[in-house]
């Protein structure tokens, strides 16, 4: 029985690191396109939000595929994850060659952005697993007193 929370209700780790490090990327991503633009202008604030939602998109992309393969086949995790970051490096290269022809593209604030972009997802991963709830047994079955 794998479930994204635990007997007693408490999200588990996976799901509490991406709904944290949505959080903290909701938050994150204003301030970042601002930033760039007061240093760069407002190519740089463009491209400094597009640079952090390519970010945002990569790394949810990726939480939500490794963890649909870490509820499939125990077997099958490593190399279902390996499949999703081919997936998601293939998808950041196509994203890298449609952008790279934009006149409007300042090329510094979006990957100051990306980089800082993905420190705060970092972050929020880190709090959300230390938030989630671990079950060290989820498959025994606790007696009927407890």
């Amino acid at each position: 029985m794998r479930t994204s929370q635990s007997r007693t209700g408490a999200l588990s780790p996976a799901r509490s690191m991406l709904r944290t490090s949505l959080g903290f990327s909701a938050a994150s991503v204003p301030v970042i396109a601002l930033g760039g633009w007061l240093l760069r202008g407002q190519a740089g604030g463009t491209s400094a939000l597009v640079g952090a939602l390519v970010a945002v998109a990569f790394f949810v992309v990726g939480a939500l595929g490794v963890r649909a393969v870490v509820a499939g086949e125990p077997g099958l995790s490593i190399a279902g994850a390996l499949v999703v970051y081919i997936g998601q490096l293939i998808g950041l290269v196509a994203a890298f060659l449609v952008l790279r022809g934009a006149d409007w593209l300042d090329g510094r604030a979006f990957a100051a952005a990306a980089i800082i972009q993905t420190l705060v997802w970092q972050v929020g991963q880190v709090v959300g697993f230390r938030r989630g709830r671990h079950e060290i047994y989820p498959d025994v079955a606790l007696p009927s007193g407890s």
